[in-house]
Formats: structure tokens, C-alpha cells, sequence
């Protein structure tokens, strides 16, 4: 009984010894950072992890960093074998951004985040988890408590075209002037610059409306930023040929099909779920008719 009492104040004492030797660590990071992961270390105002300082000569360490998802999935984890080694100072903190904190090369990522990285270099639209841990460079043992953040990455509904709306049928005298477009903006605001790409198509006799999306030249392809209008100048004929306006009546004019493809600050498709991985707003048409 003696020796178990004994046994178990050495316990408590070691623990208390390892408790005072951890260092401190601390962990801010946005509850929105960028989707994009490689921005994380572009802006210092996504993840700061300050360390130490130490109470006195610390031994090497490194940092052991887990992003999970909130039930404590883990699916992506540094390779603490390959991992950058840093030795804390006594009375000095370091100071370190995600660069060092989630370096992408050496952080693994499991199953479709891993997928998703690699074809997008965004994770999915998700709430997650980042936990930050140092250990020992000799045994990889803890030397500080592990400190946890939640984030999220948003999943963005994509413009919707409001004007002109599906099969409106525009004056052609006016619109060999001007014609003007306007869509929603993309919700909610990212938190960096979207661009919007304008494009619009002709759709020619005998062709079907998406076929005209995918294989004509637009003949406008426009980036618009800060800003959901923007007026067409075409000038250019409106009535070569006769068209089946929005009452299937046939009238001299043309028939057009517009849409909107969102883009990040990389010019990367914003929300690669959506619109087949393009960002694409959902089509409309309108036509350009004179029916006098």
C-alpha cells in the first residue's frame, strides 16, 4: 500500500514537471479564411501562432498540425518526419503564419479532400476544425497543450441573371445601342474581390440553345468587378434572319443566350461544386426582334 501511494505521488510530480516544462502556444485564425488554401500564407490576417516565449533553453520541436471536421474526423495531418524543426527561445516568442503552421507540401490529406485539393486547391464547403500541437523533434512526445480553431468555408450560391430575363424579347433598334445586363450578386460575400465573367453567345439557325454556349465565340467575354450591371454596346445588325420568338412566332431578329461565371481573386471558378465545376450562373436567352 505504501509503495502504491509512493508510486503514484512520483506520477503525479513527473506530470507536474512536464506541465511546467510545456511551452505555451497561442492560435488565431479567421472563422472565414479563404476556400483557397495557398492564400492562407498570402495573408498574414488568416493564422498567426505565437510561441513561448520559453522559460528557459527549450529543446527542438516541431509542429503537429491536424485539420478536422467537427466530429473529429481528422483528414489532413502534417509529416512530422519531414516537418521543419524550431527551437523556442527563453524570454523571445516566435511568431509564425500558416506558411509554417500548414505548409501544403507537407501537410497530408486523406480520401475527396485530397481529390478536391488537388483539382481545385480549395476545400469542400464545410465548418472544420484546426488543431495546433508541439512536439519534441527527438520522439515526436507533446511539449505543449494541443489548441483547437473552428473555421468555414462557405459554399456560395452563384449570381442569378435578372436582365434580360429568359426569353424577354428585346427592341431591336435599341439594342444595336445599347442592352443592358444584371444578375444577382454571389451570396455570401466572399471575402476577397470575385470577378464576373459576362459572356454572351448568338445562338444560329438550327442550334440548339447550350450547344451555342459551348462551341460559338462569345461575342461579348467581359470581367466585371465590384459591380452586377454592365451595358452591351454591340453595334452590330440585329436582323439578318427570321427567329421563333417566346410565342414560337417567327419574326425577323436574333436569338441570344447569356451567362455569368464567378471567379475568385486567382481567377479560379469561386465555388467548384456549382455550375459543373465552372461557377456557371444558369443560362437564359433573349431575343433581339423587330416585329414591325
Amino acid at each position: 500500500m505504501i509503495m502504491k501511494k509512493l508510486f503514484t505521488i512520483i506520477c503525479l510530480l513527473f506530470s507536474a514537471t512536464l506541465l511546467k516544462a510545456q511551452i505555451n502556444v497561442n492560435l488565431s485564425l479567421s472563422g472565414r479564411p479563404p476556400a483557397t488554401l495557398t492564400e492562407w500564407g498570402n495573408r498574414k490576417d488568416v493564422l498567426t501562432l505565437i510561441i513561448g516565449p520559453a522559460q528557459s533553453q527549450s529543446a527542438d520541436v516541431k509542429i503537429k498540425t491536424t485539420v478536422k471536421t467537427l466530429d473529429g474526423t481528422v483528414i489532413g495531418a502534417t509529416n512530422l518526419n519531414t516537418a521543419k524543426t524550431f527551437t523556442p527561445l527563453a524570454g523571445a516568442a516566435l511568431i509564425l503564419n500558416a506558411i509554417d503552421v500548414l505548409p501544403l507540401e507537407n501537410v497530408v490529406f486523406t480520401g475527396k479532400y485530397q481529390s478536391a485539393l488537388l483539382k481545385t486547391g480549395k476545400l469542400p464547403a464545410n465548418n472544420y476544425m484546426l488543431c495546433v500541437q508541439l512536439v519534441r523533434a527527438t520522439d515526436f512526445a507533446p511539449a505543449s497543450a494541443e489548441v483547437c480553431k473552428t473555421f468555414y468555408v462557405a459554399a456560395y450560391q452563384l449570381p442569378i441573371l435578372t436582365q434580360p430575363s429568359n426569353e424577354q424579347e428585346l427592341n431591336a433598334k435599341l439594342s444595336q445601342t445599347a442592352i443592358t445586363f444584371r444578375w444577382t450578386p454571389v451570396v455570401p460575400a466572399s471575402p476577397t474581390p470575385v470577378t464576373y465573367r459576362l459572356r454572351v453567345f448568338e445562338v444560329l439557325e438550327n442550334q440548339h440553345d447550350v450547344q451555342a454556349l459551348r462551341s460559338n465565340q462569345p461575342l461579348l467575354d467581359k470581367n466585371i468587378v465590384g459591380t452586377t450591371q454592365f451595358i452591351w454596346q454591340p453595334q452590330m445588325s440585329m436582323i439578318p434572319y427570321t427567329v421563333a420568338d417566346s410565342a414560337k412566332n417567327k419574326v425577323p431578329g436574333k436569338k441570344f443566350i447569356w451567362t455569368i461565371q464567378t471567379l475568385d481573386n486567382n481567377g479560379q471558378p469561386l465555388n467548384p461544386t456549382d455550375g459543373n465545376g465552372e461557377s456557371l450562373s444558369e443560362p437564359k436567352v433573349f431575343f433581339v426582334v423587330n416585329k414591325n
